[in-house]
């Protein structure tokens, strides 16, 4: 059965949020209201278009129980609101908060994420208040919408045009995941709005309220325009069949100022967690420097709350670098592909295939070399380029085997060289996942039929 039933108002919306989930590898599927419990079996994500975002109030409430009750039971329900929270937000939250806690046991906490930030999209939760573009709403053109003026950006008072659930508003100076635990841990109110201004704020609300459920159990119903759901997936551990595996490494050897600019844009277009590496402290023996990169990598590859994309980059300067003696330097590309080579094999030992990476980026020729050999390949694939000097394929032999992989030198692209590599990755990895999800439905379904 789906392990997530995302509920969007629109179809842009709903497709949008589908492709969320789908880059962790999971099925998902767009359908309408009266399909979704045909599909259920079918996919890891349902998500489900009631195209409601101008009816009257309680028809889109209704629609809303009625497919939660039609997909149910499922591991997380999603609501998906608009950017600019127009539409029935506040009755559709309150019909899905009152459609799981309904079907959930007595006594069981259940609560509301509210988090309507979309930092990507320049839609940003400053204390209680919704921008876009740094604009309060009814200062933009929204305010003369034609079907929902916006009126406020108070979101709280957005909410309550609709709904008298109460509200806990979590400001952003509290958005530490430590904090934030607490704070989610705390108070009855049903819904809790999360301030956030950055992809990183959206990473560490999903891991504190992961950490919460592990806590006392708390339920969650998540309700956002897109990235906060999926997140809060991750966290949980929701998976579903083809996502057996973890997130995307990129391991950055180059020090370029290109490379710098690269990595910057990536930080800005999505959740990613980096790792850093100090060139100096790891060419010296007798640093503990590489034991704790090495264990701040695995916890990272291996972590419930992980998103998508784990960077370990070389945060030294070129300069510094320059002054390092000779065999230090030529040494170097061994040294951080021989740390990266012990953390997956170690992970491949002990925790398995779930927490190896699903794609592999490399940037730096000497690193590539390195680590290739380190991990026992014997072949890279060749698929073609992403742009010219920047290659994909896949890996053959090793740990990583049949792992989709992107590498180029650090000189190579511009600033968003990086993006459309891991772009091409994550389509690759999305291929590889299906693959594997038909060949098991081949040989395992037609076995369990012979067996009845």
């Amino acid at each position: 059965m789906a392990q997530v039933l995302v509920v969007a108002d629109d179809l842009t919306g709903a497709n949008s949020t589908g492709a969320r989930f789908a880059r962790t590898g999971m099925r998902v599927a767009t359908v309408t209201p009266e399909h979704v419990s045909r599909v259920a079996g079918d996919y890891d994500v349902v998500v489900a278009n009631l195209d409601s975002r101008h009816v009257p109030a309680e028809q889109a409430a209704d629609l809303v129980t009625d497919v939660v009750e039609a997909v149910w039971p499922v591991g997380l329900v999603v609501k998906r609101t608009d950017t600019t929270l127009r539409g029935n937000v506040g009755a559709e939250i309150e019909a899905t908060y009152d459609a799981v806690r309904d079907r959930l046991p007595v006594g069981t906490r259940v609560r509301v994420l509210f988090t309507p930030a979309f930092p990507g999209s320049g839609r940003i939760t400053e204390d209680g208040v919704q921008l876009l573009n740094g604009m309060p709403l009814e200062r933009t053109e929204l305010a003369v919408d034609p079907l929902c003026p916006m009126t406020t950006s108070v979101v709280a008072d957005i909410l309550a045009a609709q709904t008298d659930l109460a509200v806990r508003h979590v400001p952003i100076r509290q958005i530490t995941q430590e904090m934030l635990t607490a704070e989610l841990l705390a108070g009855d109110e049903p819904i809790v709005l999360c301030d956030a201004s950055s992809e990183q704020h959206l990473t560490d609300i999903a891991e504190a309220a992961a950490a919460a459920h592990h806590a006392d159990g708390t339920v969650w119903v998540a309700v956002d325009p897109g990235p906060t759901g999926a997140l809060l997936a991750y966290a949980l551990r929701l998976r579903g069949q083809a996502g057996s595996r973890g997130p995307l490494l990129a391991v950055a050897g180059s020090t370029t100022e290109l490379t710098h600019r690269q990595l910057a844009t990536v930080a800005r277009t999505g959740a990613v967690r980096f790792v850093d590496v100090d060139a100096v402290a790891i060419s010296d023996p007798d640093s503990d420097h590489p034991d704790e990169v090495a264990e701040e990598l695995t916890g990272q590859l291996s972590s419930s709350g992980f998103p998508e994309l784990c960077v370990l980059r070389v945060v030294t300067t070129a300069e510094r670098v320059r002054e390092l003696p000779a065999q230090a330097r030529a040494e170097l590309p061994g040294r951080i592909a021989s740390l990266v080579a012990d953390v997956v094999n170690e992970l491949a030992d002990t925790v398995g295939a779930q927490a190896l990476p699903s794609g592999l980026y490399l940037t730096g020729g000497d690193l590539t070399a390195s680590l290739l050999d380190e991990l026992d390949v014997h072949a890279f694939d060749v698929g073609g380029e992403v742009v010219p000097l920047a290659v994909h394929g896949h890996l053959s032999g090793g740990p990583l085997d049949g792992t989709p992989v992107v590498a180029k030198g650090g000189l190579v692209g511009d600033d968003i060289t990086l993006v459309e590599c891991l772009a091409k990755l994550r389509r690759a990895v999305q291929t590889r996942l299906h693959q594997v999800h038909s060949e098991v439905s081949e040989h395992v379904i037609p076995t369990l039929v012979r067996d009845v």
